[in-house]
């Protein structure tokens, strides 16, 4: 399963925790300190309006800019966030953390050659980089090149073991080249160090499936769902271990709802489907 990058991880290398102020603000610091402290909250029009303040205080701050960026990208306007970043880098060159806000904002418009590029930056330029490490190596598991991938995953857990989202990825990579009980590893890994992660469930789900651990799997599904309502991928899941197992009726009802939350799932529900109902056919042929 993939998913997008969330650029959260530049506001908090950036600045930490940083509380809301209940006065108003007075400086650039100020302006910055709330629009941080809105975007943590969601409060993504709002952040931006601090950053915008911010920015007419103090129109050479680089970071100002980049954090700009990332909330401009988690709104979906990606050229005004590529923007702001290129301004930052034009402030300064050295600012790792606006390359790798432009890197994944590159890449969720559909550019993976230039966010590989920015990556490629943000690592020269802080080397221990986990974020950077860990989003260059799912990028590269998503274009085949899984032995890089799995190197810059496993120099992402080196640098920081406790980074869960590496090794979700690096679950991701291992399945991909056919190591389940390496990937259900470190999805139990990526679980443990972060109880709610969805996606480690799903992931692991699929992964429990390919052995033939229908049960399992759909442990796994359901839980994910409890944990993302609207994951309308663990539902088709869900829906295909149970359809393996059987279960057609339940299954037609998990398939039903993940179209509902996702139209484009349609396809592969219809392929997947279509090809364990012939499996079972073939085992029923005398």
């Amino acid at each position: 399963m993939r998913r997008f990058f969330s650029l959260m991880a530049i506001v908090l290398v950036l600045t930490g925790v940083i509380l809301a102020q209940e006065k108003e603000p007075q400086t650039a610091t100020d302006y910055v300190n709330r629009g941080v402290a809105r975007q943590k909250k969601g409060d993504l029009d709002g952040a931006i309006a601090d950053f915008n303040q911010a920015i007419v205080l103090n129109p050479g701050d680089a970071a100002t800019y980049t954090r700009r960026g990332a909330a401009k990208a988690d709104k979906r306007d990606f050229d005004g966030a590529v923007a702001d970043f290129n301004t930052a880098i034009t402030l300064n060159p050295n600012y790792y953390q606006a390359y790798y806000g432009r890197g994944v904002t590159r890449n969720r418009k559909g550019d993976p050659d230039g966010a590989l590029a920015d990556f490629n930056i943000a690592i020269t330029l802080n080397p221990k980089y986990v974020e950077a490490y860990n989003v260059r190596g799912s990028i590269k598991s998503q274009r085949g090149n899984l032995d890089s991938a799995l190197e810059d995953l496993n120099k992402a857990i080196a640098l920081n073991p406790d980074f869960y989202q590496a090794y979700t990825d690096r679950g991701i990579v291992r399945n991909s080249k056919g190591d389940f009980d390496g990937a259900i590893e470190d999805y139990d890994k990526a679980i443990a160090l972060n109880p709610n992660a969805a996606y480690a469930y799903n992931n692991r789900g699929n992964t429990k499936g390919k052995k033939g651990d229908n049960d399992g799997a759909i442990a796994d599904f359901t839980k994910a769902i409890s944990l993302l309502p609207n994951f309308g991928a663990a539902y088709a899941n869900r829906g295909l271990a149970k359809l393996d197992k059987g279960m057609d009726r339940e299954a037609e009802q998990d398939f039903q709802r993940a179209i509902e939350l996702s139209a484009r799932l349609k396809p592969f529900i219809e392929k997947e489907a279509g090809q364990i109902r012939q499996k079972r056919a073939a085992q029923q042929k005398p």
